[in-house]
C-alpha cells in the first residue's frame, strides 16, 4: 500500500511541475457510500487532505461527479469556499483549481484528479488536457489498489 501511494505522489509531483501548479491530489470515489476520499497529494502545506472525506454535493470534486467532466474554479474568498464545501481549496489556500474524473473502462467515475494554484492564474487548454491525460493513467493505479 505505501509503495503504491508513493508512486501516486511521484505522478502527482510530475503533473504539478508540468502544469505550474502548487498542489495536486487524487481521490477515490466510492459510489456505494457516496464518499470522495483524498488518498495522495503533492505540494501540500499540511496533511489535512488525508482526513478529508467529501460528498458528491461538495466542492469542485462534487461538481466533477455531478457533471461528469473537467471543471475549473476560481475562488477568492474563504467564505465562498466554506459555503460551497470546498475544504481542499480552503485548507491548501488555493485560488484556482481544476479537476477531472478518473473513469473506469465502462465510464463510471472511480476517482478525481485535482490540481490547484495559490495564485490567481487560471489554467489554459493545454494544462487541462494534461490533467485529463494524467487521469487516464490513474485509473490503472486505482484498479490495482482495489484488487
Amino acid at each position: 500500500m505505501m509503495a503504491g501511494v508513493m508512486d501516486w505522489e511521484e505522478r502527482l509531483s510530475e503533473l504539478r511541475k508540468r502544469t505550474d501548479s502548487d498542489f495536486c491530489a487524487v481521490a477515490i470515489y466510492a459510489a456505494s457510500v457516496r464518499q470522495i476520499r483524498w488518498v495522495a497529494a503533492s505540494g501540500y502545506t499540511n496533511e489535512k487532505f488525508r482526513y478529508m472525506v467529501n460528498r458528491p454535493s461538495q466542492g469542485i470534486a462534487g461538481d466533477v461527479i455531478r457533471i461528469g467532466r473537467t471543471v475549473q474554479k476560481t475562488c477568492l474568498s474563504d467564505e465562498h469556499q466554506r459555503r460551497d464545501g470546498d475544504y481542499m481549496m480552503l485548507a491548501e489556500h488555493l485560488i484556482v483549481t481544476a479537476a477531472t474524473a478518473i473513469q473506469q473502462e465502462h465510464g463510471e467515475i472511480a476517482g478525481i484528479l485535482l490540481m490547484g494554484r495559490r495564485k490567481g492564474e487560471i489554467y489554459g487548454a493545454s494544462e487541462l488536457t494534461q490533467l485529463e491525460s494524467a487521469a487516464e493513467h490513474f485509473w490503472e493505479k486505482i484498479e490495482r489498489q482495489q484488487s
